[in-house]
């Protein structure tokens, strides 16, 4: 996202700058939600029960 920010920073494209960076909050979050699943055992109970 980084670069597609500077891009659109670079044409003046404030509305897609804005867009791209709550894409990148939304992201994070999702990827610290998921991270805590897993962490949180899910990972664990998925394998036991493959076995």
């Amino acid at each position: 996202y980084g670069t597609l920010v500077a891009w659109a920073e670079q044409l003046g494209k404030s509305d897609v700058v804005k867009l791209l960076n709550e894409t990148l909050k939304e992201e994070v979050a999702t990827d610290e939600a998921l991270s805590g699943l897993g962490e949180g055992g899910v990972n664990e109970r998925a394998l036991q029960q493959a076995a």
